[in-house]
């Protein structure tokens, strides 16, 4: 009831605030003109906006609210399931229990009726009817299991370990490179270095590692494992293994151009080639001099130096052609790719 009073009240005070901005000195002049300010150009719009909520209120004030629906129980009774009137159930907050079925309440099963009598072949024929024969589903035979042979005795492959001895290491890792099988040679490399015990393998498996670096392209790699090879071999004082060092690491610096490194090591290897030659007289090491002979040609040649070279070459290939007239098979070819060279050699000196 307040409610409605109090919209009433409002519905009012909208109504004549409407009239009064509508109607300035209405009601022969007992009106006070209101003025609207900076609003005064919507007087119009202000004046029915609040007539017309004026007289919504009015009218929410003046409507009469719907009863209420009573509040039902807490449990609304529950239909009976016997074919009865429903019950209603005390407002308890106990679970209800489950309705336990009356006897009128189970189903009867249908009784299964009897099997019609097949039809008569003839009603006067005397002649018994056959018993009905049930058909039975066509069942596949099942298949047979499988019998899967089990070996008596399984034969069992280790792989085979890793040489423990390290001339067997080196084998393996020289047969990876032919085979180019980076992956077993790398792993045949670091083998190789654990197994190292004195400075002469220490400064093979050096070099074996400048070898495969330089095979890679890692020149830096290269030039670091043959100076460490170099260092090792100059502790053995063994003069082959030096020579061998000296020319790796001739290479390396011939390669990049250091054509003055590269004629020191040449240099000090053939001295060292000629020593050997003439100490053992073998062929290994007549051919190791001539070798060492080419390449100290080559870096002189690169710098300019075309008759040392000239009589470096032929040096060379005098010791080739002895070589190969003892053994052709073996050392033909050496003796064909020298005299190839000299041959160039001498056409760009006569050029």
């Amino acid at each position: 009831m307040l409610g409605r009073i109090i919209g009433l009240v409002l519905a009012l005070a909208l109504g004549g605030g409407a009239y009064v901005i509508l109607n300035p000195g209405g009601l022969d002049g007992q009106v006070p003109a209101l003025g609207l300010g900076a609003f005064e150009s919507v007087r119009l719009g202000l004046g029915i906006a609040a007539g017309l909520l004026g007289m919504a209120l009015a009218a929410a004030a003046l409507m009469r609210a719907p009863e209420q629906p009573q509040a039902r129980d807490r449990l609304a009774p529950l239909i009976d399931l016997h074919g009865g009137e429903t019950a209603g159930l005390e407002t308890s907050d106990e679970p209800l229990p489950f309705a336990t079925p009356s006897a009128t309440t189970v189903l009867q099963a249908p009784a299964l009726e009897a099997e019609p009598a097949p039809f008569p072949l003839a009603l006067d024929s005397g002649v018994q009817p056959a018993p009905p024969v049930h058909a039975q589903p066509d069942l596949a035979p099942a298949p047979e299991p499988e019998v899967i042979a089990i070996p008596a005795k399984l034969e069992i492959v280790a792989e085979t370990p890793p040489p423990e001895d390290f001339d067997a290491a080196r084998d393996a890792l020289r047969r990876h490179a032919q085979d180019e099988a980076w992956g077993p040679a790398a792993l045949a490399l670091q083998r190789l270095g654990a197994l190292a015990e004195d400075d002469r393998q220490h400064a093979l498996a050096a070099q074996d590692a400048g070898d495969f670096a330089r095979a890679q392209g890692k020149t830096d790699d290269a030039i670091e494992a043959y100076d460490l090879a170099l260092a090792h071999a100059r502790m053995t004082a063994q003069q082959d293994l030096i020579a061998d060092a000296l020319i790796n690491v001739g290479d390396m610096a011939y390669e990049e151009h250091r054509l003055d490194a590269a004629v020191e090591n040449y240099e000090a290897a053939v001295a060292l080639r000629r020593d050997l030659a003439q100490a053992g007289g073998t062929a290994e090491a007549r051919r190791g001099l001539s070798v060492a002979l080419e390449r100290l040609a080559d870096a002189r040649e690169d710098r300019g130096h075309r008759s040392r070279a000239l009589d470096l070459y032929r040096e060379s290939e005098a010791l080739a052609a002895e070589l190969a007239q003892g053994d052709a098979a073996r050392y033909g070819a050496d003796l064909a790719a020298t005299r190839q060279r000299l041959e160039e050699l001498e056409a760009r000196i006569l050029a």
